[in-house]
């Protein structure tokens, strides 16, 4: 399977993504371990926009 590289916004590494990912999908920077959520582009371009990240919620 190959891969696309995409570069990251944090460190300025590569982000390995699969030829096959899902729009939605979460792929990490093996770097800096920043995670991006993968958008498609109209013309089926792969773009990586930063994940949010989820606090804990301890019942608060």
């Amino acid at each position: 399977m190959k891969k696309v590289e995409v570069e990251c916004e944090q460190c300025g590494g590569q982000v390995q993504v699969p030829k096959d990912v899902i729009a939605g999908e979460i792929v990490g920077c093996k770097d800096c371990g920043s995670e991006y959520e993968v958008v498609i582009g109209a013309q089926g371009t792969i773009e990586l926009k930063s994940a949010e990240q989820v606090g804990e919620d301890w019942g608060e």
